[in-house]
């Protein structure tokens, strides 16, 4: 995304509040997880409309852990019409 959009912009502000939203957007998938977890009902629909809901799809799988809670990470796999719910993801420690 070359230009961002100012209401991407102000989306990805409040979902990860503690860094720009340049660096928030530069990961789509964790951008769009953190919506999915932390996003109103109209941040979801214009987020939605702008990615697209493959991409979603594609950002679920790939969701680190801590960044959706229990709640989110059964809805939005039910929502994207997921075959199953996996475990959420785990922080392992070396």
């Amino acid at each position: 995304m070359a230009v961002i959009d100012t209401k991407i912009e102000r989306i990805a502000r409040r979902v990860k509040w503690w860094e720009p939203a340049e660096e928030t957007l530069s990961d789509q998938d964790d951008f769009l997880c953190r919506v999915m977890n932390l996003g109103s009902w109209n941040d979801i629909e214009y987020v939605d409309n702008v990615f697209g809901e493959e991409a979603f799809r594609r950002a679920i799988d790939r969701c680190r852990p801590g960044v959706m809670d229990r709640r989110s990470w059964h809805y939005w796999h039910i929502r994207l019409g997921k075959e199953s719910i996996p475990p959420m993801p785990k922080r392992t420690f070396a």
